[in-house]
């Protein structure tokens, strides 16, 4: 039987299994929640791994993981689950809530946005909710729009680009280009560069390949790389609104001179059937003016 006709073999109920053992990783704590036996739950774990034809989990007497399988359809399982509850309240006129997600820096975008949706459609529930990583939450199903750094490179989405922001450059108090109003990126190629790697916007492919840095301290959040540039570890280069919306007294933030603009973008799954991501997307469009 060819991986077509084994899918269709696939249940919630082996969906929900695997996002179980994922939180808990524990076979016993699992079965209780899902109010079945640990040998079922063995068992239907087995049967996915089984209709896949690959691992998912592994399990010894001191430990349950995901196995790198396993781990990938987790968040295609969570997504899967998510929608079946909304489409269950869509059919029984429960009222839906609308998940937002966003990036810190862009709470002045967010905030106009939201108001104004809410006051078109004030009957909707509105869950705003602030990540160091809105796009993997959108891509796992955790929002149904998010508000981005960057554009996406994720043919998965919609996106509306909402405004561009020049970038910055965060340098450590006392940096020999603090005295410079302006700064260009040729000027730092000998820098070490901090780069959040989870969800920030710049990489070393923003230089020639001429002047690339070639030392870089990777961190995974705003907070790292806020700290790790207040130590005197490197410098930075983020879009204005970080700078606006975070401060530091160990750090300065300066113009950076020749680099292109960074997009904001409004993203949002294609196909996603959530009946106010039209109305979201217009409320948007309606806060810029």
């Amino acid at each position: 039987m060819d991986l077509e006709n084994r899918l269709l073999n696939i249940e919630f109920r082996h969906l929900r299994a695997l996002v179980a053992i994922a939180e808990d990783l524990n076979f016993t704590r699992a079965a209780e929640r899902l109010r079945t036996t640990q040998p079922s739950l063995s068992r239907t774990i087995a049967s996915l791994e089984q209709i896949l034809g690959t691992v998912l989990v592994r399990r010894d007497r001191r430990s349950v993981t995901l196995t790198p399988a396993g781990t990938r359809l987790l968040a295609y399982a969570q997504l899967s689950l998510r929608a079946l509850q909304e489409g269950a309240d869509a059919a029984t006129g429960t009222p839906l809530v609308l998940r937002i997600c966003f990036a810190g820096p862009l709470a002045e975008i967010t905030g106009p946005a939201v108001r104004t949706f809410e006051n078109m459609h004030p009957g909707i529930q509105v869950d705003i909710r602030r990540y160091d990583d809105p796009m993997a939450r959108l891509s796992e199903g955790q929002c149904h729009l998010a508000f981005l750094l960057g554009a996406p490179n994720n043919p998965a989405l919609e996106t509306l680009v909402l405004t561009e922001e020049p970038r910055m450059v965060a340098l450590p108090a006392g940096h020999r280009l603090t005295g410079r109003s302006a700064i260009g990126l040729k000027e730092l190629s000998r820098e070490t560069l901090v780069m959040n790697v989870l969800a920030g916007t710049t990489s070393v492919t923003l230089w020639d390949e001429a002047d690339m840095p070639t030392k870089i301290v990777r961190v995974r959040n705003i907070d790292e790389w806020m700290e790790a540039i207040a130590l005197g570890r490197g410098i930075g280069i983020t879009p204005a609104s970080t700078a606006r919306f975070y401060t530091h007294p160990q750090i300065d933030f300066r113009t950076l001179s020749d680099a292109p603009r960074v997009p904001v973008v409004l993203a949002w799954r294609k196909g996603d059937p959530h009946p106010n991501i039209p109305d979201f997307t217009e409320a948007v469009r309606l806060s810029l003016m």
